[in-house]
Order: structure tokens, then C-alpha cells, then sequence
């Protein structure tokens, strides 16, 4: 996939919306999924196995643990379309395709 095939956030956000079943609205990038969207582990799952069919590969389990935020699911989707970032690094989402790393 290239980089032109990237999701933008709203996009990103839209496919959460359809695979949680939450309105967009709430899904924003500091969005906690257990803390603030009250995400059960069940729905979790389904979410995982419909993000690495988005994805076309698997989602380690270390790096699943790490992605606790909306932003932080964007920001791991885009870093593994475009290979370089992976979970664990705060970020936020600034603009629909640019993606904030703070160190």
C-alpha cells in the first residue's frame, strides 16, 4: 500500500466508529478506549482483528498493549503503512495525515 492509500483521520476514524459502534464525535485523538469510550475486552478483540485486516498484517501483542488512544491507533496504522513509527511514542494527530511525535 502506498502512502497515497493512507486513511486520513476522519477516515481512520470513521472505519473505529463502524467497527466500535461509538460516534465519531468521541472518537477523538486523545480518546482513551477503556477510560473514556468504555470499551469492553470482547470489542477490543473484534477491533484488533478488523485493525490488522486494515493493515494486511498482524498486530503484535506488545505493540497492541501500547496503543491505548484513538491517536495512538492512527498513529500506529500510519507508521506501519509507511514503516517507520510504531507504538509506544506519544503522538498526536495534528492534521489528518501528519502525525506529531512528542519526545
Amino acid at each position: 500500500m502506498s502512502e497515497t492509500n493512507i486513511l486520513s483521520f476522519n477516515e481512520f476514524r470513521e472505519f473505529l466508529s463502524d467497527t466500535l459502534g461509538v460516534a465519531e464525535v468521541v472518537l477523538t485523538p486523545d480518546a482513551h478506549f477503556l477510560n473514556d469510550l468504555a470499551i469492553d475486552s470482547l470489542k477490543l478483540v473484534e477491533l484488533l482483528l478488523q485493525f490488522e485486516f486494515l493493515l494486511g498484517k498482524k498486530v503484535s501483542s506488545d505493540a497492541a498493549w501500547e496503543i491505548l488512544t484513538v491517536g495512538d491507533a492512527y498513529d500506529y496504522y500510519v507508521g506501519q503503512i509507511r514503516g517507520g513509527l510504531v507504538a509506544g511514542s506519544p503522538g498526536h494527530v495534528i492534521e489528518e495525515q501528519t502525525v506529531w511525535r512528542v519526545s
